[in-house]
């Protein structure tokens, strides 16, 4: 049986509020992205000085005037995440980790991480799909058989896509924050989460419908990945009602991180409370991967005995999954 120990969560200092997206003069205004898109702000590793000169038409530049990287975010929301499970990272067997917008293919992210954590010596390797992440990591290790997992695999989901935002575009401005979640899983410690179930599946006939090009500017056809978005969450959360004898009066949905308004037509469809629904995406923005677990990150000190938590997730791939977790 699967437990997480332990969680953390980074973001950059750099705040985009909708008044400055409305200040670039790309046709969109405060106004109408707080109704359509429900995001007040995104935390961005980029300077607001260097989005407004520039409308970030130079990727190559992002990275040499970013404050922060997907490394540097990852090693953060890592350090946490052992601070909660009690550990030091060179108790970490294994890593890995989820990126979509990593600085360099080899090495890998998970290694740049282990890395700057010190870690010497472990099993460390990238695993990663987007949006999903916290899905397939959870699934991925609950597939192994236990006797062959060390006591703490180390699980990273970390991205700066707001350097890959072409900022005279009006929506794609609105969408993104940058940031990372960490998470620590174990096959034999106990910790505040016990996993019952997790699960993990992709369309690739579908992988163009959202991309972020490796030289190039993150683009989407929106509409169409909405409607899968809210479609697939709300089976997701069906079967999990069902399975895993939900009651949203007293138990927890996660979803992916997208935007509040497509988060509120999910929770409206299946009656979850506002006050059962945890979300960070009106103030961070979209953080890809790393959004439902950081969101699950912030609230680790408010999870209760008993409370069971439905985290469902769905993106690039396109792919989704879900994990069913509770409270010890």
């Amino acid at each position: 049986m699967i437990h997480i120990v332990g969680m953390g969560f980074a973001y950059p200092e750099g705040l985009i509020s909708n008044q400055f997206l409305e200040d670039l003069g790309t046709g969109t205004t405060a106004d109408w992205i707080s109704e359509k898109i429900g995001i007040e702000t995104r935390r961005s590793s980029l300077p607001l000085d260097y989005i407004a000169e520039t409308k970030n038409c130079d990727l190559r530049a992002a990275l040499d005037v970013c404050t922060d990287t997907p490394t540097s975010l990852g090693t953060a929301a890592s350090l946490m995440a052992c601070e909660k499970a009690g550990i030091s990272p060179d108790q970490v067997g294994m890593i890995i980790a989820n990126c979509c917008t990593p600085a360099q293919t080899t090495p890998a992210e998970s290694q740049r991480i282990g890395k700057e954590l010190g870690i010497k010596r472990a099993k460390v390797f990238d695993v990663f799909t987007a949006c999903p992440a916290f899905a397939l990591h959870v699934d991925f290790i609950n597939n192994h058989k236990e006797e062959t997992l060390p006591d703490y695999i180390l699980c990273i989901s970390t991205a700066t896509l707001t350097q890959k935002v072409d900022y005279t575009d009006r929506t794609d401005g609105a969408i993104w924050g940058d940031g990372a979640a960490a998470y620590i899983l174990s096959p034999r410690k106990e910790g505040r989460l016990v996993v019952h179930s997790a699960n993990y599946i992709a369309d690739p006939v579908r992988s163009d419908a959202v991309v972020v090009d490796t030289l190039g500017y993150f683009h989407q056809d929106g509409r169409a990945v909405r409607n899968f978005s809210v479609l697939q969450t709300v089976k997701m959360m069906r079967t999990l009602e069902k399975s895993g004898a939900i009651d949203w009066n007293q138990d927890i949905f996660i979803g992916h991180q997208a935007n509040y308004t497509m988060l509120q037509q999910i929770t409206g469809n299946r009656k979850v409370p506002d006050n059962h629904h945890w979300y960070n995406v009106i103030d961070v923005g979209n953080q890809a991967g790393a959004g439902a677990p950081a969101t699950l990150a912030e609230h680790w000190d408010d999870i209760t005995l008993g409370q069971k938590i439905v985290v469902a997730v769905v993106g690039a791939g396109l792919s989704w999954g879900s994990v069913l977790m509770e409270g010890q």
